[in-house]
């Protein structure tokens, strides 16, 4: 080491000077070599990991966002509330047919009510008993209109008999129409159109 002190001594001002140079080059360019520049290339290659991380993270709290949105929008609501509403119309239409001391007579049974009434009194005759066309009630399509066409043949106060007995049956329905002919005084033909409401579309016909 002293002998390399010595050696470095005896050398001229310029010749230091390109030793020193010499040196520091070597030192930097073995610094940038095998330091700076794998630093550098590090640090630009994690610098390009965060940036895909944060645009990975940007894209997954999107889609996280988007799934939860989804799983609080109910894709049955529309369809659930308007079950909601039928159901609770069905019930306001049930009630009201319900209510009153009378009920509508069953569709099934009317061509028996009317006929068994007809058995009681002894001057009439039936002429013709057929179900008319099966409608809807108003707007609504939940309740059913069943009606039926009696043709009775005989006189007056037998006639009038009828309708009494009709109008005094422990059950409720509408009438529709009545046409009143005389073919034979007294003898006449009357026929009765009435008809009741249920929530069967189907009955038992004639």
């Amino acid at each position: 080491m002293n002998s390399v002190v010595e050696k470095f001594d005896t050398l001229t001002l310029r010749e230091r000077v390109i030793i020193l140079v010499t040196i520091i080059i070597t030192i930097w360019g073995a610094w940038d070599n095998f330091i700076y520049q794998p630093l550098t290339t590090e640090l630009k290659s994690l610098n390009t990991e965060l940036s895909t991380l944060k645009v990975n993270l940007t894209t997954n709290q999107h889609i996280a966002n988007q799934i939860e949105a989804l799983v609080e929008i109910d894709p049955n609501k529309e369809n659930k509330q308007q079950l909601k509403k039928i159901k609770q119309q069905f019930r306001q239409l049930k009630l009201q047919l319900n209510t009153g001391d009378k009920k509508f007579v069953p569709a099934h049974l009317m061509p028996t009510v009317l006929q068994n009434l007809l058995q009681q009194n002894a001057g009439l005759k039936l002429l013709n008993l057929k179900t008319l066309p099966i409608s809807t009630f108003s707007k609504t399509s939940w309740v059913y209109r069943h009606g039926l066409s009696i043709t009775l043949s005989g006189n007056y106060f037998n006639s009038l008999k009828y309708l009494e007995s009709l109008e005094n049956l422990p059950w409720r329905f509408y009438w529709k129409s009545i046409d009143y002919q005389v073919k034979e005084y007294p003898i006449a033909e009357i026929t009765l159109s009435i008809y009741t409401l249920s929530f069967e579309e189907n009955w038992l016909g004639l």
